[in-house]
């Protein structure tokens, strides 16, 4: 292990990785942590050199790695965080209201919350910032793989294989977010939101992807919404609601908020469970929704209408809706101006 500066580091023992006023730490390349650590209650930088960080679950009882509480501010590079188990939330890393994390290169891979945030919660207050880095294989009940409440910002990361009961990949109850260059793929759920489930606070997606993901339950495959979501050439596609009475394939839109779609495609999703499932592309209940430059092509739905089903109009401009089966709009209680069939 090597220490920048004189002994005032951080320190790595018997007992785990504890934070003292000077803030870098490398890890042995190879290094396999088995212990918690000490809360994160200053400014720390661990350089993890492809190190993996792992709870031994053979001997280890449930607990999370990392701890940043709200006097906290940690940066982690190059290191996998794999297999915690936190009885509440934060299964690899919890960030309290006003702490700050940043991840660069990192994996959060297998961990486990019984709530929120299978790898990453972070509480309303709090900051994190990360990228180039991958979220796969998390479970909670909701947010899987990221339970996303404070102010989040995510570029070049992607999530797959997280499972939640709500937001497969990403829970999202408050803040503000911002994921660009970020793809959620083949995320599941069994209740709503196979990709994301978000609740309040605006949240965008910018050149970014929300594919391949599945609810078992009724609504919204990709996304379950009831916040200001603006999709900027972003792609939706083949995302399932597989659940009995499914509702938007792609998107689900809740009453009170608004979805902009901008230079953005809701492409080849469905709602294919038994009964009344409907609207592979959007379902939009009394939202405000705009398309502008944007598609709702190719999707489908066991009844009718397979494109949009809405009780509002939308704002379009430059858009299609197209090739959906059965219709692209009729069935629908509003029809979408310019959709036909």
């Amino acid at each position: 292990m090597q220490h920048h500066g004189p002994d005032h580091g951080a320190r790595h023992g018997a007992g785990g990785i504890h934070a003292r006023p000077r803030p870098s730490l490398h890890l042995p390349p190879g290094h396999r942590q088995r212990r918690r650590t000490a809360p994160i209650d200053r400014q720390l930088t661990i350089e993890g050199r492809d190190s993996t960080i792992v709870r031994d679950g053979l001997t280890a009882g449930a607990f999370r790695i990392f701890h940043v509480t709200s006097t906290g501010d940690l940066r982690l590079d190059d290191v996998t965080i794999r297999g915690d188990n936190a009885p509440d939330a934060g299964g690899g890393i919890l960030v309290d209201s006003s702490g700050n994390l940043k991840l660069d290169k990192v994996t959060l891979d297998n961990n486990q919350a019984d709530i929120e945030g299978g790898g990453v919660f972070v509480v309303g207050g709090a900051t994190a910032y990360i990228t180039r880095s991958e979220s796969t294989f998390n479970n909670a009940g909701e947010g899987g793989g990221l339970q996303s409440d404070g102010t989040v910002t995510t570029d070049s990361v992607e999530f797959t294989h997280n499972n939640a009961g709500v937001g497969g990949a990403i829970g999202h109850e408050d803040g503000n977010a911002v994921f660009r260059n970020t793809t959620l793929k083949n995320n599941t759920s069994s209740l709503d939101g196979g990709g994301i489930d978000t609740e309040s606070g605006p949240v965008q997606f910018i050149n970014s992807k929300i594919i391949g993901n599945t609810t078992t339950g009724a609504q919204g495959g990709g996304i379950w919404n009831a916040v200001s979501l603006t999709l900027i050439k972003t792609e939706v596609s083949g995302n399932v609601a597989g659940g009995s009475n499914g509702q938007g394939g792609g998107i689900y839109d809740n009453p009170a908020d608004t979805l902009v779609l901008r230079d953005s495609s809701v492409d080849r999703n469905s709602a294919n469970g038994s009964g009344t499932s409907q609207a592979g592309g959007i379902y939009n209940l009394s939202a405000a929704v705009t398309l502008d430059h944007s598609e709702v092509n190719n999707n489908a739905s066991t009844v009718a209408p397979g494109g949009v089903w809405t009780d509002t109009q939308f704002t379009v401009n430059r858009s299609e809706i197209r090739r959906n089966i059965p219709t692209n709009c009729a069935g629908s209680s509003a029809i979408v101006t310019g959709c036909v069939g």
